[in-house]
């Protein structure tokens, strides 16, 4: 029996379904691309944003007719993930044959079997005894290590505690012996991800303790960190970068908007303030250190002094990445309900002068490594015999005199210039 994914949304989601892969895998599956052949399509929802919602449920509506017009058999096609708990998406979706809830998606493999075992000729593939212990073939050049699910923070914009529920952290044991599996199956970089990551504690032990203690392994190489929610763990984390050599210094830290009204009404728990002297903190020790963040343009109530805030805040901001979103009405939330909406033209406007801004900070992050030596965890390699992958300050790279054999390796380089904010050899 064939399986193929397709995933919308966030690290979680990919790494929540890297899992999926695997337990198909030890079930006796094969695993092949979406879009190819496949008895069973499991496609991974978000519900995030508007877009990403409706992405996700068009392609489930069309995957049946797809098969059709091919001349192909009609697969069986299974929806997963936070689109399934949007209350948008509760009524049945067309061309779906199966939708998992939340609370059943850790059995997702069982589920899928028991509705088609009967149909098969052959022994159960949910048996234990039919399930080797092996992890996924290292497709991605990445490992996604999942430690933590859920949110209970209930920021005023965000579905996410609805769809994941409350917090709940992978016990101590379990997350390292996974991350030694990884570093075992080949990958030299592990990234650390969760629903609100800073959030993970078992016991006394918090995200800072794990990841030291995953960096005690000796086959770990490398370690990311997801975003982290500001007023969580970040200054462990910080102190943690300085002394850490494994551990990457990159800093993902959502602001969302930099005018203090604005936090206060997405229910946000910091002040601007707070915020800037985290980042001079963690820039005074780490001269170096790659920032990014998170920002809503549009927000219900956002005047135009509240975005010339904003503006005038991120500029300030050492940022090298910016991940920006127009605001998205998700039905459910307290801010669907606001007074005050910005337009949805001026949303995307004002999204775009942020990404304008971004382009610029990100070029300027980049020079400053122009001639010194930069480790960078080969991805790709393309026919001219460059290698394409991303520095630990995530910053792409174009490196000169690296085969395929490279690929999922960590080298050294040292940049001679910058094309926009790709450093090259």
């Amino acid at each position: 029996m064939r399986v193929s994914f397709k995933t919308f949304g966030c690290r979680l989601n990919q790494a929540e379904t890297t899992r999926f892969c695997s337990d198909f895998l030890s079930a006796g599956w094969d695993v092949t691309s979406f879009g190819s052949l496949a008895d069973v399509v499991v496609l991974h929802g978000c519900a995030v944003t508007h877009t990403a919602e409706q992405a996700c449920l068009q392609l489930a509506r069309g995957i049946k007719r797809t098969a059709a017009l091919a001349g192909a058999p009609e697969p069986f096609v299974v929806l997963v993930g936070c689109v399934v708990e949007a209350d948008t998406a509760r009524q049945a979706v067309s061309g779906v044959d199966l939708l998992v809830a939340r609370a059943d998606k850790e059995r997702l493999t069982e589920i899928v079997c028991a509705r088609l075992v009967e149909s098969l000729d052959r022994s159960d593939p949910t048996d234990p005894s039919n399930r080797p212990d092996r992890m996924p073939p290292p497709r991605r050049k990445r490992a996604l290590l999942k430690v933590q699910d859920g949110c209970d923070f209930c920021c005023a914009y965000c579905i996410v505690p609805q769809t994941r529920g409350a917090p709940v952290s992978r016990p101590w044991r379990a997350v390292l012996d996974e991350a030694h599996e990884l570093a075992q199956a080949g990958f030299a970089e592990i990234v650390v991800t969760g629903c609100n990551v800073g959030c993970y504690h078992d016991g006394a032990r918090g995200l800072a303790d794990l990841v030291a203690a995953m960096a005690a392994l000796d086959e770990v190489q490398r370690i990311r960190l997801s975003s982290i929610e500001p007023s969580t763990s970040e200054r462990e984390i910080i102190d943690l970068m300085v002394s850490c050599r494994k551990l990457c210094r990159y800093l993902h830290l959502p602001l969302q908007s930099g005018d203090a009204a604005t936090l206060q009404r997405m229910g946000r728990r910091y002040t601007p303030e707070a915020y800037a002297a985290t980042v001079q903190t963690a820039v005074a020790r780490m001269p170096d250190l790659g920032l990014g963040t998170d920002l809503i343009a549009g927000f219900p109530g956002e005047t135009v002094e509240a975005f010339a805030r904003t503006q005038q805040f991120v500029a300030a901001m050492p940022f090298n990445n910016l991940h920006v979103f127009p605001y998205s009405e998700r039905p459910g939330t307290p801010a669907s309900t606001f007074s005050e909406p910005v337009p949805p033209t001026m949303r995307k406007a004002r999204a775009q002068e942020l990404i304008r801004l971004k382009e610029e900070q990100r070029r300027a992050f980049a020079r400053k490594f122009i001639g010194r030596t930069v480790e960078v965890l080969i991805e790709r390699v393309g026919r001219d015999g460059y290698g394409g992958g991303w520095s630990g300050e995530y910053l792409d790279c174009r490196v000169a005199g690296v085969s395929r054999a490279d690929i999922r390796k960590i080298v050294t380089f040292s940049p001679t210039d910058a094309d926009g904010a790709v450093l090259v050899n």
